[in-house]
This record gives structure tokens, C-alpha cells and sequence, in this order.
């Protein structure tokens, strides 16, 4: 007779499975939300497209609400980590924006699918811890840049921190190759022309 303390429910590990599950799980999510959404994605299809049970998959994560989590979770610590540095910068103003700016674009490109989920996916944005943590950090960023409360700074920022993101949507972008030239346009979104050097 089996103790009840060894008793395990079927198909529920009772250690962590093979190792790579997670990101198995992680990676086709990823695929499935980008393709459905997540609000259109259901448990049982995640688990079909990782090969693994659902009992498996809620073992690591939960539920869905956790996978979404887990997905972005260094998306958002990422940011988290960005805005810290930026709030301690200290210098010129187009030295500040510029930093914000870079460091914005480097954070999305090191994260790049889960940052165009984020923009794609509105059951994403308005879930409600993510999406509350994300637009958390999206006006504290605006403000950064922005550097002043006043509504055209704020669109100024608004508009260069848009001229990061959108281009990261084209699929022939270089993040290496084409950085100078999103950061260029994003600077002068936020009013800072580039400078021209003499001889040019």
C-alpha cells in the first residue's frame, strides 16, 4: 500500500522533468502567442506544441498567467535595470536623451520577440500584472526622456521612443547593422538633430 505522502497524482512529476522543459514550454509559447495571441492561446494547445502534458506544464508554470510571467519577466527586469540607470545619469540633456535612447533600443533588441509581442498583443499589455508593470516602465521612460512636464516634451518623448520600437518590426532591420540610423531618427524625434561635422 502507498503512502499517502508518496501518493502522486498521474502525469504530474513529481521532480522537475527533463531538463529544458521550461524553456521548451517558454519557446513554443512564445511561437503561439505571436501567431493566436495569448488570450486566443489555450492551455492544451501550448502543451501539444511543447510535447508535454498540461499537467507538466502547469507543474513549472502554473497556469497560463504564469508563462506569460516567466516570458516576460527579463523583459521587464531589463527595463527595470535600464531606468535605474537613467534616473542616476547626470549631464547634458542630449547626453541623457541619448543614453535612454540606446539603452531603450539595446533593451528591445536583446529581448526582440517578446518586446514585439508586448506592442502586438493588447491582452498583453492590459493583463493585469504585466501590463501594469509594463506601463509602469513605459511612462517612467517617457518622463526620462522627456526630462519636463510639459506636454510637448512629453510628445517629443513619446515620438522618439516610438522611432526605437516601430522599426524593430521591419524584417529585413539589422539590429547591428541599422542602430546608428534608429537612434539618429529617435533623436531627432526628441529635438535633438544630428550634429553635422565640418567637412561633411
Amino acid at each position: 500500500m502507498v503512502e499517502r505522502s508518496q501518493a502522486r497524482t498521474p502525469d504530474v512529476p513529481s521532480s522537475p522533468s527533463t531538463p529544458g522543459t521550461p524553456d521548451r514550454i517558454l519557446a513554443a509559447a512564445l511561437g503561439r502567442f505571436a501567431v493566436a495571441g495569448f488570450a486566443g492561446t489555450s492551455v492544451r494547445e501550448l502543451a501539444l506544441d511543447a510535447g508535454v502534458t498540461q499537467p507538466t506544464l502547469y507543474y513549472h508554470f502554473g497556469n497560463k498567467d504564469g508563462i506569460l510571467a516567466a516570458l516576460i519577466e527579463p523583459f521587464l527586469v531589463a527595463g527595470d535595470a535600464l531606468l535605474e540607470e537613467l534616473e542616476r545619469a547626470t549631464g547634458p540633456r542630449r547626453v541623457v536623451v541619448t543614453r535612454a535612447l540606446a539603452g531603450f533600443y539595446d533593451v528591445l533588441v536583446a529581448h526582440r520577440a517578446v518586446a514585439l509581442l508586448v506592442e502586438s498583443d493588447r491582452a498583453v499589455r492590459s493583463h493585469p500584472v504585466a501590463g501594469h508593470r509594463l506601463a509602469a516602465q513605459a511612462t517612467r521612460l517617457v518622463e526620462l526622456v522627456a526630462g519636463s512636464p510639459r506636454t510637448p516634451r512629453r510628445i517629443s518623448a513619446a515620438a522618439a521612443l516610438g522611432a526605437v520600437r516601430r522599426p524593430l518590426r521591419l524584417p529585413d532591420l539589422d539590429p547591428v547593422r541599422d542602430r546608428d540610423a534608429v537612434l539618429s531618427c529617435a533623436l531627432a524625434a526628441a529635438g535633438y538633430p544630428p550634429v553635422v561635422r565640418a567637412g561633411r
